[in-house]
């Protein structure tokens, strides 16, 4: 029988969330998004508080909470198991009638086009997961590291080169589930270089962690028309008054395809003005689309750029990626460890499959129509 959280289930300990609250997210993303399906057998109390060194109680309380929401039921002697059509139940002060159900293959409060879109991805994966799953007992460690499976990076690479034009070499991207790139990335950064820049879009639990580091952040203002000039104005205005070393932000919001080429010099010419590290986060853009133009990575070398196979969508078998013009870290290396990456080792395995046999590119064009129609 397949266990779904031998391979999925990662804490974050030093994360701004509870570990109680990152069990009930990391459980209920799985349910809902449909990757243990109905049915599924779920680890006992006892196995899951030793496997990952935490309290048992901290366990029965996120069970006893996953009962009350109808997402998994209790059988004396029998154990515990993923309920066939999970039921969320709305808070006290709703409405009579507006009880929301979530089947396995749905997301609470999705439109029609976002759960057609989990939907697509969420059965292609499913079927590779089951295939990966029969051939794991032939993965070798030196198949694998800390910055993922080899086998997904050379083909991230060539993805990269043919849909984004940009050339990166594989021993310079780290793959897999984005908590642990993410304490990658923040321990990568000193916070004696200077002060870390991030865009409006960044989030503030991710702030909130980079301060945790004792990094000293500034949220810039949002930006409207000629973005990438307006960004490069904030950028040069703290760099005069501050001690700046790195931005972080989502680059391709500030490009389109008619204003790039002029644009993207201006703006990596005031980052290499000032020496600053660029964390081009690009995870919530959607992937490998012809129509945008080419990261800014692709034109600043002192940058990472990161990026995941689906974006917004489908977080239970979604990816993420880091690709660098130069060689990653000794500190984001050292961040990394392979305990980890086996967490996600099953995912990679099924992801990398898609990508060589060319469904991959069949499950985005999919996705690129059911977004046209929308």
């Amino acid at each position: 029988m397949l266990r779904p959280w031998h391979y999925s289930l990662v804490l974050d300990k030093e994360a701004a969330a509870s570990i109680h609250q990152q069990l009930i997210e990391h459980f209920r993303s799985m349910i809902e998004g449909g990757a243990w399906l109905g049915g599924s057998a779920l680890p006992s109390s006892r196995d899951i508080a030793q496997r990952l060194g935490i309290n048992r109680k901290t366990v029965s309380r996120v069970y006893e909470e996953l009962s009350a929401l109808g997402l998994i039921y209790t059988e004396p002697k029998r154990g515990t198991f993923v309920t066939a059509t999970a039921r969320i139940k709305q808070p006290s002060h709703a409405l009579p009638g507006t009880d929301t159900v979530a089947t396995s293959l749905q997301r609470p409060h999705a439109d029609l086009y976002s759960n057609s879109i989990h939907t697509l991805i969420q059965k292609t994966s499913l079927h590779h997961i089951r295939r990966a799953a029969l051939h794991m007992h032939k993965l070798q460690t030196h198949d694998y590291d800390a910055t993922g499976l080899f086998n997904l990076k050379h083909m991230l690479a060539n993805l990269l080169a043919h849909e984004k034009r940009f050339l990166v070499s594989p021993d310079h991207i780290a793959c897999g589930n984005w908590l642990a790139l993410q304490n990658a990335v923040i321990h990568s950064i000193d916070p004696d270089d200077g002060i870390l820049l991030v865009d409006h879009s960044i989030s503030t639990s991710l702030i909130t962690l980079l301060q945790k580091q004792g990094i000293h952040v500034i949220q810039l203002s949002e930006t409207t028309a000629n973005q990438a000039a307006a960004l490069a104005e904030q950028i040069e205005k703290y760099c005069i008054n501050y001690p700046v070393s790195a931005v972080w932000c989502n680059t391709s919001a500030l490009f389109s395809s008619e204003n790039y080429l002029t644009d993207q010099p201006l703006l990596a010419q005031k980052l290499a003005d000032y020496r600053l590290l660029l964390i081009d986060d690009q995870r919530s853009s959607f992937p490998l689309s012809q129509e945008s133009p080419p990261p800014l990575a692709s034109k600043y070398a002192k940058s990472l750029m990161i990026g995941s196979l689906y974006g917004d969508f489908c977080d239970a078998f979604n990816l993420c990626y880091i690709a660098s013009n130069e060689n990653l870290s000794s500190a984001f290396l050292s961040a990394l460890n392979t305990q980890q990456q086996q967490s996600s080792l099953l995912n990679m395995l099924a992801q990398s499959e898609l990508i060589k046999r060319g469904e991959y590119k069949k499950l985005l064009t999919g996705i690129h129509r059911f977004l046209q129609a929308a």
